[in-house]
């Protein structure tokens, strides 16, 4: 049999438009018996170098088209000069807002508006866009929420105006809020160590599938079969704050694509490359493709607390963590819940576990009581609910409430009455606070003129329930004890009324 061969276009699309990792897809492939060939590989190279060259022309002659009605006009590319500073001047070279591209926006709209330089970071490659605030020299002022990249070449700052006007031409002020990019740089800083903490502890074969890097959190998804036990997050944990405590050096430099992947940087999953990229190296334990804005020591993160671990898809594991600030709370909020459990169990948070753990125990002994003295209650009861019998056209038929049971020991009680009958129907009931039990039973001998389930269908919606079950036997539940009594009243007309 002629083995099949991969097509190198079809693995480019993959990535191109879904973000799938070349690599990753090629060892499912393999792992199904088909073939990487050196036919697949320059298949693949071509389509690269197509996408670059598109790249290019894209670059060098942008246009946008926005607004109904539509206004076309042609801004030159957003210059990002933020990795090193939070504050720039500029001026200002496309608004856009209600719908349609404009020269002029006043206090009270909602804008996006771009500039020829930003210290903005744009939302990409998982790190959510800055916030912060744009002034004119008039004293205009637009606060912003979020930045995004409507293209890759532009950035757009979206935010409303508080205060006065905004036009194409002014000149600006342009200040990133500082506590808001200095916790983002913290997480994602903490996702690259993360990131490799993972594939030594997990093993070559993790691989980012996703991420998210906001201020308060950082979310990591990557490629793994099965949950990862408790006491390997532990240790992962532990490995990514020995790594954060070395204090190691994060260094930057840029450099075109194929020489970074030739010494050993990662490329990040969903993350689009041209010609130069950024190659992120923190110490001698992480090097990723990334452009993305990090600190400058990896001891600058403090503390990184795992949260969460999980599944989110077929073979893809979500972590979920915080670092900084964001850790801290973390754990004054557990520690905070901690001795509220202390106050209610009147001991210490150190005893609190402790504690809890006795009263849990002491409570499933007391649980254990509680259903053995119920039994023996109701077995005493048998004689008692017996004499209670009567006899309908030639069958004994008992129907009464019983007292003081729940749902189980009511079952128990109705096979016990059942058996001591030998020949006969059951319609039992139990109340309890809120709700009510019903129970029918049938001997065997009977079930061709009596049906349980059918007795119970009928009686349920009269107590606000609804249940069933088979001809010798059916249960059902309510919420309304009230109407009990008119619902065993009508168990008696159905068993006077069957033939």
């Amino acid at each position: 049999m002629t083995p099949l061969v991969v097509d190198g276009g079809f693995l480019f699309n993959l990535y191109d438009t879904h973000g799938f990792p070349r690599d990753l897809a090629e060892e499912i492939f393999q792992d199904a018996g088909w073939q990487i060939t050196d036919e697949t590989r320059l298949t693949w190279e071509i389509a690269m170098e197509q996408q670059r060259t598109r790249g290019r022309e894209s670059r060098s002659s942008q246009i946008v088209t926005v607004g109904t009605p539509t206004v076309t006009y042609t801004p030159p590319p957003s210059s990002f000069i933020g990795y090193d500073r939070l504050e720039a001047e500029s001026s200002v070279v496309a608004i856009y807002g209600d719908g349609t591209g404009k020269n002029e926006a006043v206090e009270g709209e909602e804008i996006d508006l771009f500039t020829a330089e930003t210290p903005f970071y744009g939302e990409s490659g998982g790190q959510v866009g800055d916030r912060g605030t744009i002034q004119t020299a008039r004293g205009d002022i637009l606060e912003i929420i979020d930045t995004q990249h409507p293209t890759p070449q532009l950035t757009a700052h979206r935010g409303r105006i508080k205060k006065g006007r905004f036009q194409v031409g002014d000149a600006v002020h342009l200040v990133v809020d500082k506590r808001h990019r200095q916790r983002t740089m913290l997480n994602h800083s903490a996702t690259h160590i993360l990131h490799a903490v993972l594939r030594k502890e997990l093993g070559e074969h993790v691989r980012q599938a996703g991420s998210l890097v906001a201020p308060d959190r950082l979310r990591f998804d990557v490629n793994h079969t099965g949950a990862i036990p408790e006491e390997k997050l532990a240790l992962i944990e532990t490995h990514v704050n020995q790594r954060i405590r070395e204090d190691a050096s994060v260094s930057i430099q840029e450099t075109n694509f194929d020489d970074a992947i030739r010494q050993g940087a990662l490329a990040f999953f969903g993350d689009k490359y041209g010609d130069r990229v950024r190659v992120v190296k923190i110490g001698d334990f992480s090097t990723e493709l990334c452009g993305g804005t990090h600190v400058h020591r990896s001891g600058e993160i403090g503390i990184f607390k795992l949260h969460f671990e999980g599944g989110v898809a077929a073979g893809v594991r979500r972590v979920e963590a915080f670092t900084g600030e964001g850790a801290l709370d973390l754990i004054r909020a557990y520690e905070q819940r901690l001795k509220e459990i202390g106050e209610l169990v009147r001991t210490s948070a150190d005893d609190a576990v402790d504690k809890v753990k006795k009263l849990l125990e002491r409570q499933r002994e007391l649980e254990r009581e509680i259903e053995k003295l119920r039994g023996e209650f109701g077995k005493n009861q048998i004689a008692e609910l017996l004499a209670k019998r009567q006899n309908i056209d030639g069958v004994s038929v008992l129907i009464t409430q019983v007292d003081g049971i729940d749902a189980k020991q009511l079952r128990e009680i109705a096979d016990q009455l059942k058996e001591r009958l030998g020949s006969g129907v059951l319609v039992l009931a139990s109340v309890g606070d809120k709700n009510v039990n019903l129970v029918a039973s049938v001997t065997q001998d009977l079930v061709r003129r009596y049906h349980a389930g059918n007795i119970i269908k009928e009686l349920a919606p009269m107590v606000g329930g609804g249940g069933g079950g088979r001809p010798d036997f059916a249960q059902a539940g309510g919420k309304e004890p009230a109407k009990l009594g008119a619902a065993l009243k009508r168990a008696e007309e159905i068993l006077r009324q069957s033939k």
